[in-house]
């Protein structure tokens, strides 16, 4: 098991421009490799403040001069977006620029005001999202490439350029109850890649448990079913600032939620924060997450480790409405002390869990 940091890239506040919040996050990605993370994630989305990041290969290429070891992945490709020969290439070029550091990270996008500006209709993402992991594959097996599906056509061709590695690691976002998705996942190789927000872990354990069956189902071994999660992560000793965390984490969901429901309201390019139907109390948002002092958060941490045996945890750390400066120092508080208390547990981090299953051909 692993650790990632996940970059939302959120303009909460209107007067933080954009150059400021790429400057940040580029000090998050360097804190990360610093203490010891394996993946930089960049997330995707248009035409709102909730993230200002529309093009997670290219920040990949950007950073990957910025830093030396850290694996570098979208998270995600929203797949039925892409115009997808363009879209291979551009992953070729990131894999070659940064030596061969790139993960690839693919879902089927959920938000129909993004999909309206591209003139795709959102009943049809799953199907593209699939045809695209498809292509892919045909992609990666080698020239010359030759594909006819439903949304895909593409010639007889051989590429100048192609990935660095033989094959970079795929995740695929979401669906956790989709048979074809999870039983792709299964067959090539790929690795479930799930959001928990402030679930419980109990909450987090039957999603779990609905990939490993469908693993198991595809003629996997359940105890081989990888699985990797996004995870709220903020260290301190201060309950105020634990609730401020909360209340960002809450925000993510209000807008998020307003938009995946169809009922988000947008000013200019900016998403107001309506409260969702089902939301807890914020001291209850706190207390599901993993936030607070570093003892808490690594109990917190290995207990989830023990029962999920996560193969990766992307760490999201960056909340909104937290200072630039305390989000590194909660970024350093966790490389120095909750990473050496879960060392002291688990041991070596990179046996305990899930391994990273081998990848494999198209199936």
């Amino acid at each position: 098991m692993h650790f990632g940091l996940f970059n939302l890239m959120t303009q909460r506040d209107r007067a933080q421009t954009a150059h400021e919040i790429y400057a940040n996050m580029v000090d998050h990605v360097k804190v990360a490799e610093q203490i010891g993370f394996e993946t930089a994630w960049f997330a995707e989305h248009h035409f709102s403040n909730y993230c200002l990041c529309p093009s997670p290969v290219t920040l990949c290429v950007y950073m990957a001069p910025q830093t030396r070891r850290i694996k570098l992945g979208p998270a995600v490709i929203v797949a039925p977006l892409y115009e997808h020969v363009r879209m291979l290439e551009e992953i070729s070029l990131a894999d070659q620029l940064s030596g061969g550091r790139l993960v690839l990270g693919f879902g089927a996008g959920y938000q129909e005001y993004e999909f309206h500006k591209f003139g795709v209709d959102l009943k049809e993402s799953r199907g593209i999202f699939l045809e695209t992991l498809d292509f892919v594959e045909a992609f990666l097996a080698g020239d010359p490439v030759e594909f006819n599906g439903k949304h895909i056509k593409f010639p007889k061709t051989y590429f100048s350029v192609r990935p660095l590695q033989r094959r970079p690691e795929i995740y695929v976002a979401g669906m956790p109850t989709d048979p074809e998705t999870q039983g792709r996942a299964m067959r090539r190789g790929y690795i479930p890649f799930f959001t928990t927000g402030w679930n419980t872990l109990d909450a987090i354990a039957e999603t779990r448990e609905k990939t490993r069956a469908l693993y198991v189902a595809a003629g996997g071994v359940a105890a081989e079913a990888p699985y990797a999660m996004q995870r709220y992560i903020f260290v301190t000793d201060d309950r105020d600032e634990a609730l401020r965390a909360a209340e960002g984490a809450r925000y993510i969901r209000r807008v998020a939620l307003s938009m995946r429901n169809k009922y988000g309201e947008l000013e200019g390019a900016f998403l107001k924060e309506i409260p969702a139907p089902d939301e807890p109390p914020l001291d209850v948002v706190a207390d599901r997450m993993l936030v607070g002092s570093a003892e808490r958060v690594a109990e917190r941490l290995a207990a989830e480790i023990e029962r999920l045996q996560p193969t990766h945890i992307s760490a999201f750390m960056a909340i909104p409405g937290i200072a630039q400066d305390r989000v590194i120092k909660s970024m350093e508080a966790f490389g120095t002390k909750v990473m050496p208390l879960l060392n002291r547990r688990f041991g070596d981090l990179s046996k305990v869990g899930v391994p990273a299953p081998r990848t494999k051909a198209a199936a």
